[in-house]
């Protein structure tokens, strides 16, 4: 009998032993739960297996600025705003390639983006007319929801209800983009005009938006 034969044949005569036990067999099955908790501990503080991180603290704006004139605020633990000009809420750090995760819910016929990679200009403006818009418009004729305007179009239509969650996934790594909502890829294509810049959240007057669970990855 080799070395690795005799150490497995030691490791099922102690596990036997342990079994036969039953304050042992109670005490192994104690610290197999502790280990599955410190596992689910750590995940849930460092954001998932996928090593997602929070952006929003679910509280407050912190890590965020308004730009424009709409009226951002928390509610129940989620962004909102219906109220105030076109504007749009962007992060105080900027993002280069990343793995993004939010959730949102708009109005019928609402009207909204996810920014990506945007500058901002020297004071607030209603919207960045730099970087990337992912489209959140059901209604609009060209480049409506699931499509980064004037650069990729979506792989199909979508027409995501209005007035529920909807699970918004993005991967950004160089030139390339990957688009999922609600587990759907809608949208995956090549554009390397914008390389770094901002996450933002857009607001269209009279087109109430609300956002939760936002997270990002920086990818290498």
């Amino acid at each position: 009998m080799n070395l690795a034969d005799l150490l497995v044949t030691e490791s099922t005569n102690r596990i036997r032993i342990i079994m036969k036990h039953p304050l042992l067999r109670s005490l192994t099955a104690s610290a197999v739960f502790l280990a599955a908790a410190l596992v689910l501990s750590s995940c849930s503080r460092t954001g998932g297996a996928a090593g997602l991180q929070p952006m929003f603290d679910g509280k407050t704006l912190a890590g965020w600025t308004p730009q424009g004139t709409a009226q951002w605020r928390v509610e129940n633990g989620v962004i909102v705003c219906d109220k105030g000009g076109d504007g749009w809420l962007s992060t105080d750090a900027t993002y280069t390639d990343f793995e993004l995760s939010l959730e949102y819910r708009n109005i019928a016929k609402g009207n909204s983006g996810i920014f990506l990679r945007c500058p901002r200009k020297g004071s607030p403006y209603p919207a960045p007319d730099l970087g990337y818009e992912l489209q959140i418009n059901n209604e609009e004729p060209k480049w409506a929801t699931g499509s980064i305007e004037d650069y990729i179009q979506r792989l199909m239509p979508i027409n995501p209800e209005p007035n529920v969650w909807h699970k918004v996934e993005v991967t950004a790594k160089g030139d390339h983009f990957v688009v999922k909502f609600d587990g759907q890829k809608v949208l995956d294509g090549h554009n390397a005009k914008w390389r770094s810049g901002y996450i933002g959240l857009q607001y269209h007057v009279d087109s109430k938006i609300e956002f939760r669970n936002v997270m990002i990855k920086a990818l290498p």
